[in-house]
């Protein structure tokens, strides 16, 4: 057994001794080698009223060691600072009262433009970061150092429905979308594929970093990587570099962004993209559901429930999302 519980941060990038990151409460004292803790996905893209304190709730009932949201908090998007820093006032009270640890991985919702970046550099710090649990590692990474390039027009759309959405939170997104765009509103603007969604960008300092991290903590059971995006649908050498580093040890990567849970078996290990925590109706399908993610470490492995949010609630299995080689959607 052993009661290690510790941070890392990439001191040659953000300094030593840094008081800001993102997360909320102080890891409790490892009480063993078991432990319990949750993972949340993307509330935004059109938050759905309610569901993501619905989550919130969820995950505290589990009563877990911490929670990791795995990124896209914000509506965000924003190029006033101020209009930024009002949205995070409204969601990071949800996270510090929740009476559990929070650990965040930043979203392209997050950091998706310089307004962002600036905003969250000043509240947060650091935006990518490692913690030990216990025989258990997790590293937290950055896939946004490259914010999306978005038409100036789209970006002040989505400014105005994000605004039409706070005023009226009830609304629906696309209708709010639909509505301030006019006759010139396309339905096809809003639709998405896998290929257009999905565009990683890692940094080479950030696997610099968790090459450092993964050889001072040699002797963990259990790895887990938190991204936002899920890089491994993308050829990536930098993500694939990554890959290698972990190659002779037990791992699973978790992602979110697509709002779709889908379970992906490569290299003997589960990479799981999530679904959606209260966040935008994206893809039809078995996994287009609003859910939280419980994680049970026993014995230095993982066993995952899926917790359903909607209408009746229950849970359901992670294997019941393996994606097989012959399914699309």
């Amino acid at each position: 057994m052993t009661t290690i519980r510790q941070l890392f941060i990439d001191e040659a990038k953000f300094g030593k001794g840094t008081a800001k990151g993102p997360w909320f409460g102080e890891l409790p004292v490892p009480r063993g080698g078991d432990f319990d803790f949750a993972f949340i996905s993307d509330r935004t893209g059109g938050a759905v009223h309610k569901m993501f304190e619905k989550g919130l709730e969820a995950a505290k009932k589990l009563n877990p060691d911490f929670v990791v949201s795995i990124g896209d908090l914000v509506e965000g998007y924003w190029t006033d600072e101020a209009e930024a820093r009002e949205e995070w006032d409204r969601i990071d009270p949800m996270l510090a009262g929740l009476g559990v640890p929070v650990f965040q991985t930043v979203g392209n919702h997050d950091y998706g433009t310089e307004a962002m970046i600036r905003v969250w550099r000043e509240r947060k710090g650091v935006d990518y970061y490692a913690f030990r649990y216990g025989r258990t590692l997790f590293l937290v990474a950055n896939t946004e150092t490259a914010p999306l390039s978005l038409p100036e027009t789209m970006l002040e759309l989505m400014q105005q429905a994000n605004r039409a959405l706070i005023r009226n939170p009830e609304a629906l997104f696309v209708d709010l979308f639909r509505d301030l765009a006019g006759d010139g509103f396309s339905a096809d603007v809003l639709k998405m594929t896998e290929d257009t969604l999905i565009d990683p960008h890692l940094s080479g300092e950030q696997i610099d970093f968790f090459e450092r991290v993964l050889a001072d903590n040699a002797d963990v059971d259990w790895t887990f990587v938190c991204l936002h995006q899920p890089a491994w649908k993308k050829p990536d050498p930098i993500f694939e570099r990554l890959e290698s580093l972990l190659a002779d040890r037990p791992y699973t990567v978790v992602s979110g962004h697509v709002h779709y849970l889908e379970v992906t078996e490569k290299r003997g290990r589960q990479y799981i993209q999530m679904g959606k925590t209260g966040g935008l109706h994206c893809f039809e399908g078995k996994g287009d559901i609003h859910h939280i993610l419980s994680v049970k470490m026993r014995g230095g492995v993982p066993r995952f429930e899926v917790i359903l949010l909607e209408g009746e609630g229950g849970t359901d299995t992670l294997d019941a999302y393996v994606k097989k080689a012959a399914e699309s959607r």
